[in-house]
């Protein structure tokens, strides 16, 4: 019978950050205006806020594609480092549906918005009758 070998434990083994750094970020991102945490789209979220997250993610699809910096990013858009920062982390509580597109448009990115709506309008409007 073979010999089983054994195989010890890889030596680049994951260690959590010591308590200080984890410490030192939790302040860093508590701070009242930070905008560098990407927000995910909420369960409970309004089809206008499921646009936006999804216009969001076609310009950081452009910006991935294009290898492009957050600051080249911005200066192709035509707004600030703050407004490029929003899009970036999905904070649709600063953006509007309008200026998204209006972002699209200056990229060139074709993009085509849908209402997944259930409701059959021409259908309530002859019960209407």
């Amino acid at each position: 019978m073979p010999a089983i070998k054994k195989v010890s434990p890889s030596p680049k083994r994951f260690t959590f950050p010591p308590k200080e750094e984890l410490e030192r970020v939790r302040k860093r991102i508590a701070r009242p205006g930070y905008r560098r945490v990407n927000i995910g789209l909420l369960s409970n979220a309004t089809e206008a806020d499921r646009a936006k997250y999804n216009l969001c993610l076609n310009i950081s699809r452009y910006q991935d594609e294009n290898n492009l910096t957050e600051k080249e990013l911005a200066q192709r858009l035509g707004i600030n480092k703050a407004k490029t920062e929003y899009i970036l982390f999905r904070h649709l509580d600063k953006l509007t549906l309008e200026e998204l597109i209006d972002c699209l448009e200056e990229l060139h990115v074709p993009c085509e918005l849908k209402n997944n709506s259930q409701y059959d309008y021409k259908k309530d409007a002859s019960e209407a009758y």
